[in-house]
């Protein structure tokens, strides 16, 4: 005797959802659930763990980012131009300081 080929349904996120939340609200009971979309209690009980893991991911607080450890050479040059960058301050502070030196003295 040869079974018949079984047609498998799809169901859109849309009517998921209306099926949990109606469960979650006691709109309706899982029975009545199963019967009015002709599914199983295993399928309908496998959205609600679905429907309650989407919930807990998006309420868990995020995880921070590890640095990126960098190469030798990116090192290296960020640290040449962040010198360079305090070199130049130290000279300017220093022209600044030598300037108003000058002005006093004039005073």
């Amino acid at each position: 005797m040869k079974r018949a080929k079984r047609i498998r349904r799809t169901f859109d996120p849309q009517k998921k959802i209306t099926a949990v939340l109606s469960i979650w609200t006691e709109r309706c009971t899982a029975s009545e659930v199963c019967r009015d979309m002709d599914v199983s209690w295993t399928l309908l009980d496998r959205w609600q763990n679905q429907a309650m893991e989407g919930i807990v991911t998006a309420l868990e607080p995020k995880k921070k980012q590890r640095d990126v450890a960098l190469n030798a050479r990116l090192t290296k040059l960020i640290e040449k131009v962040v010198n360079s960058r305090s070199d130049n301050l130290l000279k300017l502070e220093e022209r600044l300081e030598s300037i108003q030196r000058v002005r006093k003295a004039k005073a």
